[in-house]
């Protein structure tokens, strides 16, 4: 599996630090980012996917992710991001 949340201590870290919103970009939308995402709201936390910093070689599987996660959890584009953080 492709998740940051595998294997590591991320979940620890995160909880030790109180971080309950985790923002999500990166490369292969539909692999990493995509399992990084679902791996994380199922241990309580809240991902954020930044759309415009997260891609994927095919195009139409990186649509198909994007919109798989639409329904589940937030995205926003760098600058909504941006908006909310000011």
């Amino acid at each position: 599996m492709a998740s940051i949340v595998v294997g590591t201590n991320f979940v620890l870290l995160l909880r030790n630090a109180g971080i309950t919103t985790v923002v999500i970009f990166g490369i292969a939308t539909e692999i990493g980012v995509e399992s990084t995402a679902r791996d994380v709201i199922s241990r309580g936390f809240f991902p954020v996917i930044i759309t415009d910093a997260v891609s994927f070689y095919n195009q139409e599987a990186h649509l198909r992710s994007l919109e798989n996660m639409k329904s589940m959890m937030i995205l926003l584009t760098t600058n909504e991001l941006c908006l909310v953080w000011k």
